[in-house]
């Protein structure tokens, strides 16, 4: 008997859809005040498109800088162990091992990472605090500058052509010595030159999207997405800057990027990198959106690839629109699986 297009889809989801970007600690630390944050607004979205691993960010809005950028971290990460232990259906993990484990028993497994070095000032002690608090994943800015370099800015030409610092270069040394990711997104291009020079085990780019796309220095040329697969890394491919056309901002869109990094890099470096964001601009005031917008860029939210529940639209269309079996495993969980095993012992 013939299989259903659900009852596929629903194969290619058991493994567990992986989300290398996710601003959850962001929201959870905005809604300090409630408990079960996790639990009511964010895991039934997540149980019905299957996810398995989430990379959960460490992000500071400019307001708390400098003087409250470690603490609001920390207390980032503290909302977000305080929510895991009420959501039993979830684990935070350290290694492959334990995250691995945590599938096996149907457990979504969160993965904490830090977008923008700022929490650790020129601290480099504190990367280490960060790793026993659990964090495996770091990318060295996001699109402001900080003490470790210069992040990329959302236009096709300006940012600063200086590499990172040299606490940037000290940073990225340790992440290697540790067993932190080293991610690439968002850095400007001198940066990321700068860091594969240093970075000894595959790096990745968390969520980006290729430039021929969207043209913006914050995004990725061929070559850096060559570059990457090369070394053995991976792409997530990213659902918000699609294009700066809205009506070309669609899940059908999406796919073109998947194609586009596959085709560039290999199937085996392209995964999912959503940075569902829709769900904070809604939360937030018109001068609040103001504000992100003029940081970075207008952004266009396809309808129906806008939060976890719809990570089952795109295993749908990828069948539709020819992919393998085995090329949406990859996409969707083991090319993400692959890069845990080389970094997180």
């Amino acid at each position: 008997m013939l299989e259903s297009l659900d009852s596929h889809v629903e194969r290619l989801l058991a493994p567990g859809v992986i989300d290398m970007h996710f601003d959850l600690l962001l929201d959870l630390y905005d809604q300090r005040e409630r408990a079960g944050v996790l639990a009511s607004d964010f895991l039934p979205d997540m149980r019905r498109g299957g996810m398995g691993v989430i990379a959960a960010a460490i992000y500071l809005e400019d307001k708390y800088l400098p003087e409250m950028g470690l603490r609001v971290a920390l207390d980032q990460v503290a909302r977000l162990y305080e929510e895991v232990d009420g959501t039993p259906d979830c684990a935070i993990c350290r290694s492959y091992d334990e995250i691995t484990a945590a599938r096996q028993v149907g457990k979504i497994a969160f993965l904490i990472t830090m977008e923008g070095a700022e929490p650790l000032g020129v601290d480099l002690n504190l990367l280490r605090v960060f790793y026993e608090l659990g964090l495996r994943a770091l990318g060295l800015t996001h699109a402001r500058r900080n003490l470790a370099g210069d992040g990329g800015v959302f236009a096709a030409l300006g940012s600063s052509p200086a590499g990172i610092s040299a606490f940037g270069k000290r940073l990225i040394q340790e992440c290697d010595r540790l067993g932190i990711i080293v991610d690439l997104a968002h850095l400007n291009p001198a940066g990321v030159d700068d860091v594969l020079s240093l970075v000894k085990r595959p790096p990745i780019l968390s969520h980006t999207n290729p430039r021929r796309f969207y043209d913006m220095e914050r995004n990725s040329s061929d070559a850096q997405i060559r570059e990457v697969g090369r070394r053995g890394g991976v792409i997530g491919v990213n659902a918000v800057l699609l294009s700066p056309i809205p009506g070309r901002a669609t899940l059908d869109h999406y796919v073109d990027h998947i194609e586009a990094v596959a085709d560039i890099a290999g199937i085996d470096a392209v995964a999912c990198g959503f940075d569902f964001v829709e769900f904070l601009f809604r939360r937030w005031s018109a001068a609040e959106q103001a504000a992100m917008t003029a940081l970075t860029t207008a952004v266009n939210f396809p309808p129906d690839l806008s939060n976890h529940s719809h990570a089952r639209n795109l295993v749908r269309r990828l069948i539709e629109r020819g992919f393998s079996d085995d090329e949406i495993t990859k996409i969707m969980h083991l090319n993400w699986m692959r890069v845990f095993r080389q970094w997180l012992d």
